[in-house]
């Protein structure tokens, strides 16, 4: 694969720094049901055509933008929901350089999985130590995991 930070976090969910052409190619070997995109159009190594090159695949295709430098917590809740909408599928995550991504799985793991600090911060803590911006996001949406609109999400079952 040519993607930079490729990860295995479940049997079932991979994240990485953007894919290639190629890399999506490889993707139904794999077994991948779906791809989701958090990296914004604009990133300076986003894929043209990513879309198309993924559905061409027969595989699923769903972008959440997150601005790097302004991280929304509502694409977080988009992101769960999506997860949880793809139960039971083999899901690829990916953005730029999978630091974003990192961060929403850490959120992932602790917020619906209900995972202890220890196994939530595989990957981030191999690929990167959250700046401000992202410190204040994650101190953010930890703050939401009392909220009823993420009862629903909470999936407790082993990976």
């Amino acid at each position: 694969m040519d993607a930079e930070n490729i990860h295995q976090v479940f049997d079932w969910l991979w994240t990485s720094g953007q894919l290639s052409e190629r890399d999506i190619a490889s993707l139904t070997d794999l077994g991948i049901d779906a791809v989701i995109n958090l990296a914004p159009p604009t990133s300076s190594n986003a894929l043209s055509g990513e879309a198309e090159f993924v559905t061409r695949q027969g595989i699923t295709y769903i972008h959440i933008p997150v601005a790097w430098e302004q991280p929304e917590l509502h694409r977080l809740t988009q992101f769960f929901s999506t997860l949880k909408a793809l139960e039971k599928r083999n899901v690829w995550v990916h953005c730029a350089k999978n630091m974003r991504v990192s961060v929403f799985i850490y959120l992932y793991r602790r917020l619906c999985r209900l995972e202890s600090e220890e196994e939530s911060v595989h990957p981030m803590q191999e690929l990167w130590v959250p700046n401000q911006t992202w410190q204040t996001f994650i101190r953010n949406a930890l703050s939401m995991h009392s909220s009823p609109t993420l009862k629903f999400l909470h999936q407790p079952e082993s990976s």
